[in-house]
């Protein structure tokens, strides 16, 4: 489906039937090159309607370039977005990372977790975890690995261990919340 507000937004009509039939012809490129870069279905559809605004500003410009040169424009404009929405998203992960080890500096919130939990119930929630972010929370806070040794054992980049290991930490506290109610 053609999103509809993005249209509605363009007042000459000849704009927005040149739109929509750019959107026609090259949604099945333009979804497939968002999800390639994003690995995510709900970020490639974002990336493909921010696209869409992107190129709604560029019409005349589209109006003049040959078939080709069009499908080449529209690829690369999908590509920057979702890189630019997978970016954003890395950044407001790294913030939410650095505000979780804010709360836990003070032990507060791991005091807290781990006694009502219990070190079985944490254990146990470990366990739960899916493997590969099992094995970075196992490595970080039993082995005492760093970034580097861990990037290295799983073939990652430090970067990505320091993502995963977010996630582990939020999947962690997600199932222990879970134990904590049930």
């Amino acid at each position: 489906m053609i999103p509809f507000l993005v249209l509605m937004t363009i007042e000459n009509e000849d704009d927005r039937l040149f739109l929509e039939r750019l959107y026609v012809e090259y949604h099945t490129l333009m979804y497939g090159m968002a999800l390639r870069v994003t690995r995510n279905s709900d970020l490639a559809q974002d990336a493909v309607s921010d696209s869409l605004m992107a190129l709604m500003k560029k019409i005349d410009l589209l109006r003049t370039l040959e078939c080709n040169k069009l499908r080449s424009y529209v690829v690369i404009t999908v590509k920057h977005t979702a890189i630019t929405l997978l970016n954003r998203g890395k950044r407001e992960m790294a913030a939410d990372d650095a505000t979780f080890q804010d709360l836990t500096d003070g032990y507060q919130v791991d005091d807290r977790v781990l006694a009502k939990a219990g070190v079985e119930g944490v254990k146990n929630a470990i366990r739960r975890l899916p493997d590969r972010e099992r094995d970075i929370m196992l490595m970080r806070y039993f082995r005492e690995m760093d970034d580097r040794e861990i990037a290295d054992a799983l073939g990652l980049k430090p970067v990505s261990v320091r993502v995963q290991l977010s996630r582990a930490r939020k999947h962690l506290a997600a199932l222990l919340g879970r134990e904590g109610n049930e």
